[in-house]
């Protein structure tokens, strides 16, 4: 059950917007147990006020519950506030049954999901969802808004949180269901002791709240008994509009008398500017008291995030089929002349069939890249609002992102360049080196090509394993990207701005414009493009080295040249990931970025450290193999000797290498051409 006898406490809270102050010295005591309205005209700061008592940190001031300051340790106190804004925070998707039990299992992990059902059916029920009633199992997108509202209600009822805000609940709702919903909030209030703030416009239900906040134009104007603030806002009145306003308090009707009381308080935004504000920034105490997320919460945490998207996304079948879909676009692929990535056996046809290779490997590699970003890039900034608002309830960003990811990697990063591929080898019959030629007769059907064809050549051949190893990591790099792209835009449109970036910036260094005047600065800039390690380890995987005389080392193939390419990759999606959760964590709305990031460092260093540990690692690593198969590349061209004319060439292998030691045998294995193996 919920703590009980929570006491608000604003103390001067101030809130800075845009240069303007939208809240300006608001003071005041809220007790334990009672149903309190935040009233006011339009634009008068009483969202801006729930949201500072909700986990938005003010500028200034001090928001205490029962004597301390929420934001000492709000990821304690924000887990015991249940909030209702005034947009829907379930997924649209979901049906209401389901949204409501993922609601249950992420906030209370430790109980039963029996438990959880119970409540989920007895909120359902008290909030006019009867057991029989079919809007139990229809999308939360199907349901009118005042239906949406309840539903967001009973979710945030789940945990039976001792302190409630709503923000306008009653919006949209007939004036019988308007004082049902009233009075059942005061009796929450006052039979099982929740302290409840209510923003409401409708003052025809005001009678069933206990106390009365009247704000006006940024400032608390009057607080206290219904009746009380009314007769002081009457007298206030007379000043502005005395004739109306001497009418209105001898009429019978309290709405009448509310309605003229709003129109003399008409907001007139006229705000002070943040300067002439004494601004001092609210720090995290260092006597709080932490409670840090337990380590079993977060992996329960990962598989409901994840069994919650895959529901998602299966509830969203038009989304699901464009990213299935996404990864049969090798279907474009009729573009590619004949046998393009196999050596012609006319040597004079040598120059054209590398070029041709150099495209189509460039744009396979294109492809899959825009795969993943384009599948991805909207994943986290589409339901921003929801993560943010789960976000206040002790979601973790990196459960909340590997939710996502996973799913991700195994329906895109995965399947994609393997439909791709298949694509192009099944349906199309363009060889690939290390495939089995498909020569067999059109009475073999299409599994027929699948089991003698493609599996064959995928359990047999070393070359068509790692084109498939090449494009799986590199859409997995990407779909990563993807990622990191959709938490910096946040709950913002400018998702796809980032996106249009990133895009031209992989089309121009992913290896096939090449500019000898600026050949270093583009080999450094390339090294952020996942495209450019498709290419390049794509054009390993084919020889096309050994077709002809080639200076781009990008077309060298040693084993050890394509495991820095994976190697590069494995980094690059990890520190995708990294500055992806980075990037949620700096979004929490109590500290803001730098102090965040701070908080975030001396809580979680060790494990950060650690991760760049890794990184470091393999990048280091694999900068030695390039530099290792480097060298084997240049000896390859030194060693050239002329034969009557004709060009040969010897590639350097260690097997010629007198007495190598084991360290020098295995760095040669790794860094020789395979052409030299021919």
């Amino acid at each position: 059950m919920h703590d009980s006898g929570i006491e608000i406490k604003a103390e001067n809270v101030s809130v800075c917007r845009s240069g303007k102050l939208i809240l300006q010295d608001v003071s005041f005591q809220v007790k334990p147990s009672t149903l309190t309205a935040i009233i006011g005209p339009n634009g008068a700061g009483k969202t801006t006020l729930m949201r500072a008592l909700s986990g938005q940190r003010p500028d200034d001031g001090r928001i205490l519950l029962n004597g301390e300051n929420l934001y000492a340790d709000p990821e304690y106190w924000l887990q015991r506030i249940g909030y209702v804004p005034v947009d829907n925070v379930l997924h649209d998707h979901l049906t209401l049954s389901q949204a409501l039990i993922y609601i249950g299992q992420l906030r209370l992990p430790n109980e039963p999901l029996p438990a959880i059902e119970a409540r989920v059916d007895r909120l359902l029920t008290e909030f006019d969802f009867y057991h029989d009633d079919k809007r139990r199992n229809s999308p939360i997108h199907v349901l009118s808004s005042g239906e949406r509202k309840r539903a967001n209600i009973c979710a945030e009822l789940i945990t039976d949180p001792p302190l409630l805000l709503l923000d306008e609940p009653t919006s949209n709702l007939d004036p019988d269901a308007e004082r049902d919903l009233m009075h059942r909030l005061a009796d929450y209030a006052h039979e099982q002791g929740q302290t409840i703030l209510v923003i409401t416009h409708t003052l025809n239900t005001i009678d069933a709240c206990d106390d009365v906040i009247f704000i006006e134009n940024s400032r608390l104007r009057e607080f206290g008994r219904r009746q009380e603030v009314l007769a002081a806002l009457e007298k206030d009145a007379l000043a502005v509009a005395p004739e109306e306003t001497a009418a209105s308090a001898s009429a019978s009707s309290e709405f009448y008398r509310w309605a003229t009381v709003f129109k003399a308080f008409k907001t007139k935004n006229e705000h002070q500017k943040c300067t002439q504000m004494q601004h001092v920034p609210i720090q995290p105490s260092k006597a709080s008291t932490t409670h840090p997320l337990p380590q079993t919460a977060w992996f329960h945490q990962l598989r409901c995030l994840m069994r919650r998207y895959l529901s998602v996304r299966r509830g969203d079948r038009w989304s699901l089929l464009g990213t299935l879909l996404a990864g049969a676009s090798g279907i474009l692929f009729f573009i590619f002349p004949a046998d393009t990535f196999l050596e012609p056996v006319d040597k004079s046809e040598l120059a054209i069939a590398l070029t041709q290779a150099r495209q189509s490997v460039y744009v396979i590699a294109i492809v899959v890249t825009l795969i993943g970003l384009i599948t991805s890039y909207t994943e986290i900034s589409k339901e921003f609002r929801i993560y943010k608002h789960e976000r206040l309830k002790g979601l973790s960003p990196s459960a909340y992102f590997m939710s996502k990811w996973i799913w991700l990697t195994g329906m895109v990063g995965i399947l994609a360049p393997i439909l791709l591929i298949g694509f192009v080898v099944l349906i199309y019959r363009q060889p690939f080196p290390g495939f089995p030629e498909p020569r067999f007769g059109e009475e073999v059907g299409l599994w027929g090509r699948i089991i003698r064809f493609q599996l064959v050549g995928l359990l047999t051949e070393r070359v068509s394993w790692s084109i498939l190893i090449t494009l799986i990591l590199t859409c997995i790099a990407s779909t990563s990207l993807g990622l990191m792209i959709s938490a910096l835009a946040g709950d913002s449109d400018k998702g796809y701005l980032y996106l249009s970036f990133i895009a031209v910036f992989i089309v121009l260094f992913s290896g096939l414009i090449r500019n000898e005047a600026l050949e270093q600065l583009v080999n450094t800039l390339s090294f952020l493009s996942t495209g450019r390690w498709a290419y390049e380890g794509f054009s390993a995987n084919i020889e096309i080295y050994c077709w002809i005389d080639s200076w781009h080392f990008d077309e060298f193939n040693s084993t050890g040249h394509l495991i820095s390419v994976w190697l590069s990759l494995g980094a690059y999606t990890l520190l995708c990931a990294f500055f992806a959760v980075l990037l949620l964590r700096a979004r929490d709305p109590w500290y803001g970025w730098w102090i965040t990031l701070r908080e975030t460092i001396k809580r979680d260093g060790l494990r950060m450290l650690m991760l760049l540990a890794v990184v470091a690692v393999l990048l280091s690593y694999a900068l030695f193999l390039r530099q290792q198969s480097r060298e084997y590349h240049v000896l390859n061209y030194f060693n050239r000797q002329v034969y009557g004319g004709t060009n040969l060439y010897e590639y350097a292998n260690i097997k010629k290498v007198e007495e190598p030691d084991l360290l020098q045998y295995w760095n040669g294995k790794l860094s020789q051409s395979w052409c030299g193996d021919r």
